[in-house]
C-alpha cells in the first residue's frame, strides 16, 4: 500500500507540473467553475472552463469568452473571446450571440460592423424571452439608429439565413 501511495504521489505531482496548479488542485477536489466564478477566482475559473469548453461545452465556451473579453483571470485577448462566443452562439447560446452582437458593433476583436451586429441581436432575440429579450431587442433598436434603411435590410435578410440554417450560416453577408 505504501508503494501505492508513493506512485500515486508522483503522478499527481506530474500533473500539477503539467498543468496550472490551482486548476489541478480544484479538479481534484471536483470544484465547479462557477463556485470559482461566485467566489471570484477567474483564473481558477477559466483553468476549470477550459476543457469543458474544448469539449463543446457551450455555457463554458460562453463563460471562457467573458473572462477572456474582460481579462479575468487570463490575459485580456478579444481574438480568443471571439472565438469562444462564435462556438457557443452556433450552438444556440443567446448569451453569447449577444456577446458576439455587442464585439461587433464596438469593434472589439473585429471590425466595427452594425449589420452583424444588427444581425446576431436579431439571433439572439429569437431564443430569449421576458426581460432578456426586451434588452437584446433594445439593443438591435439603438443599433438601428446608426444604420442606413438597406443595412437593416440586409442585417434582417442574414438572421433569417442564420436561423433557417440552424445558425450554420450566421457568417456570410
Amino acid at each position: 500500500m505504501l508503494k501505492g501511495r508513493s506512485t500515486m504521489r508522483s503522478f499527481l505531482l506530474a500533473i500539477l507540473l503539467v498543468v496550472d496548479c490551482s486548476a489541478a488542485v480544484a479538479a481534484l477536489s471536483g470544484e465547479e467553475p462557477y463556485e470559482a466564478l461566485q467566489r471570484g477566482d477567474y483564473r481558477l475559473a477559466a483553468g476549470l472552463f477550459y476543457p469543458l469548453a474544448e469539449r463543446g461545452d457551450a455555457r463554458a465556451q460562453y463563460n471562457l469568452g467573458l473572462l477572456y473579453a474582460s481579462g479575468l483571470g487570463v490575459a485580456h485577448d478579444y481574438q480568443a473571446a471571439l472565438k469562444w462566443h462564435r462556438m457557443a452562439a452556433k450552438q444556440g447560446h443567446a448569451g453569447a450571440q449577444s456577446e458576439l452582437a455587442q464585439m461587433y458593433a464596438n469593434g472589439q476583436g473585429v471590425p466595427q460592423d452594425y449589420i452583424r451586429a444588427y444581425m446576431w441581436y436579431s439571433v439572439a432575440a429569437e431564443s430569449l424571452s421576458g426581460g432578456s429579450k426586451q434588452e437584446v431587442t433594445k439593443d438591435r433598436e439603438r443599433m438601428a439608429s446608426r444604420m442606413t434603411p438597406a443595412q437593416i435590410q440586409k442585417a434582417q435578410e442574414m438572421a433569417q439565413r442564420c436561423l433557417e440554417s440552424k445558425l450554420q450560416k450566421c457568417d456570410e453577408k
